[in-house]
């Protein structure tokens, strides 16, 4: 359980900092709000496993992100965070079903529903990429 909780602690950082940087290319001021909300759930999705890994292992596991610069554009890093959100959300759920902790198993569950939130935003996001400029920020926060 040590390696699993490490490796989600792990991959909420990564994704905070992944949503940062997708904010800073966002042209959209309403995206570039919604993406900098969503790496605030991931930092607090990464709080609330440390919290049980604190309990469990008696300290913090605050691994050091590395700088990342995904290559290409703005639309390549959406999709990539996608990937990794949805990835996280089906590693995640599988937890839902076999915890026998059961304030775990809850805290899973409400981290897996913000992230199944934070996938259709960014499937909206992508999709809506295809509008054209000022008919595009009217029809994704209508």
């Amino acid at each position: 359980m040590k390696e699993q909780l490490q490796s989600y602690i792990y991959t909420e950082k990564l994704l905070a900092q992944l949503y940062r940087q997708a904010a800073a290319m966002a042209t959209l001021q309403s995206e570039r709000q919604v993406l900098l909300a969503f790496a605030r759930d991931a930092e607090q999705n990464a709080n609330y496993l440390n919290h049980f890994y604190r309990e469990e292992f008696g300290t913090n596991f605050d691994p050091m992100i590395p700088e990342g610069n995904i290559q290409g554009t703005y639309r390549d890093l959406l999709n990539e965070i996608q990937k990794q959100e949805l990835a996280s959300y089906l590693e995640l759920r599988k937890l839902t079903y076999n915890q026998g902790n059961i304030e775990l198993r809850e805290t899973i569950r409400a981290i897996t529903d913000v992230k199944l939130g934070h996938i259709l935003t960014l499937l909206a996001i992508v999709t809506n990429m295809n509008t054209p400029g000022e008919e595009r920020s009217q029809k994704f926060f209508k």
